[in-house]
């Protein structure tokens, strides 16, 4: 087995694990903003890069009259995607894939997006060039990607304190929420991005419900309890990251509201 087919498995049990419904919910707000900035059109072509289950970009894309293809390399994500297209009474075709290795011609696609998807590929010069390919002249690619500084980037680190580095050869996630990285990648492609950055909420009825909700539904924290339980660290890592959200917590009364800086990178072709 090659490495690129260890890693998709290993993404694939990953974010099969948990209730990634749940998880994308938090979210929402995103996905409808990256479509509006899309400008979204009847008739366009429109690829979503780590699409899920559909309901933050493909399904609202369809909705609007786009011709959408939703990709993802969690075929497990994907049973409920068409499950959620056909309760919207949308066509959407879907695709078992991979970011950095996208099976469509080149300049196939007029809007070419990834809210939180395609950031998670190993190889990031790769993913850019590939999202660059299938994107025609003329078009437009809308990428979101968590901040490498605030509490995703924090997250980040927390769980680089408990878990295993990546594989060598693999970059992590976290290099997408630096500038110079997103315009020296989308650059090698011969792109030049535009970037914002931003804040979404993430709102609790409490910080116990936030912990609730990530512990059980989260599936980065589902693999994660499962390699720390044995070694007696879950508790740890649990307790850590309930400080990081009292830490991010906006919200002046007894609920939560964790706010979350991440980068909106555009580019036109």
């Amino acid at each position: 087995m090659t490495l690129a087919d260890e890693l998709r498995q290993r993404a694939r049990a990953t974010w099969a694990a948990g209730d990634w419904d749940r998880v994308a919910t938090l979210v929402t707000p995103v996905g409808a903003l990256v479509v509006d900035r899309a400008r979204i059109e009847p008739g366009q072509d429109l690829l979503d890069v780590g699409t899920g289950t559909g309901g933050n970009v493909a399904i609202p894309a369809a909705l609007l009259g786009a011709r959408v293809v939703g990709l993802d390399v969690t075929p497990e994500l994907l049973e409920g995607a068409r499950r959620r297209a056909a309760e919207a009474g949308v066509e959407i075709e879907w695709v078992e894939g991979d970011a950095q290795d996208l099976p469509f011609e080149d300049a196939r696609f007029d809007r070419v997006i990834s809210t939180f998807g395609a950031m998670f590929a190993a190889d990031h010069a790769r993913t850019a060039a590939e999202l660059v390919r299938v994107c025609r002249p003329g078009g437009l690619i809308a990428m979101t990607t968590w901040s490498n500084s605030g509490f995703a980037g924090e997250l980040f680190k927390l769980t680089g304190r408990y878990l295993p580095p990546p594989p060598e050869g693999v970059q992590p996630p976290p290099l997408w929420g630096v500038d110079e990285h997103v315009e020296e990648v989308f650059g090698a492609a011969g792109a030049t991005p535009r970037i914002e950055r931003l804040t979404v909420d993430f709102v609790f009825a409490s910080v116990q419900d936030g912990v609730d909700h990530y512990t059980e539904h989260f599936g980065p924290f589902v693999m994660a309890r499962g390699a720390l339980e044995p070694q007696g660290r879950w508790d740890d890592f649990v307790g850590d990251f309930e400080g990081l959200l009292r830490q991010f917590n906006a919200s002046g009364d007894d609920g939560a509201a964790i706010s979350s800086e991440y980068l909106l990178i555009t580019v036109e072709r």
